[in-house]
């Protein structure tokens, strides 16, 4: 390839680069104060109900967390929740897992009931028995580390365009998961706020515009 082209290709990149991170400020700026509020609590919220059914439970809040991550994919936060209870409940009290239903996929449903089988106390062995970035970044979130979920619609606000979506799966490979999660991490230190927040607050914001339930 000649140096030219070479040239070329960077500065499209470059360029396409920054829209991109242009899109994710475009719709932040387009969030309601409540949106904001709600965006900026949304994950400290959801550790407060972790760490509540860890102290009810007697189980360490890691354990809690990883279960709710494991039980995440395709599955609205609420019945997340819900789900994470059962399948702990369940255990706890000698339960056959296949008598608790959840609303994700089988195989999660066992990765869940494996943690609770080894009670894991460190985030290291957490995120080594998770397994996709999408699950492992919401795991982060929750427990408060400085990540960002790339989720379905946080790829449409990347690229700001509304692809329809019958899943929570973004199909993207692990080079741009990483791509647009740094664009939002430089756009929420741009801001002064963490990743989480600006992609919580994007997202219902992207919700709202696009009417999404």
């Amino acid at each position: 390839m000649k140096l030219i082209e070479v040239i070329h290709n960077l500065n499209k990149e470059f360029n396409m680069t920054v829209k991109n991170r242009n899109n994710i400020e475009r719709v932040f700026k387009l969030a309601t104060p409540e949106e904001i509020k709600d965006g900026v609590t949304w994950y400290a919220l959801a550790q407060a109900d972790a760490r509540r059914m860890a102290i009810y439970y007697s189980i360490p809040l890691t354990t809690v967390v990883g279960v709710i991550a494991s039980l995440s994919p395709n599955n609205k936060w609420e019945r997340n929740v819900i789900n994470a209870k059962d399948l702990i409940e369940g255990y706890l009290n000698g339960e056959h897992k296949e008598s608790i239903k959840v609303s994700t996929y089988h195989a999660m449903k066992d990765k869940a009931w494996s943690m609770l089988e080894d009670m894991l106390e460190t985030d290291e062995d957490i995120l080594t028995r998770l397994n996709g970035q999408k699950i492992k970044s919401f795991y982060e979130c929750i427990m408060g580390y400085d990540a960002c979920c790339i989720d379905g619609h946080a790829y449409n606000i990347w690229r700001y365009e509304r692809v329809g979506l019958t899943t929570d799966k973004t199909n993207i490979g692990k080079k741009l998961y990483a791509e647009i999660q740094g664009d939002y991490v430089r756009i929420a230190k741009k801001l002064d706020m963490k990743a989480y927040e600006l992609q919580a607050i994007t997202w219902v914001a992207w919700r709202r515009i696009h009417g999404i339930t």
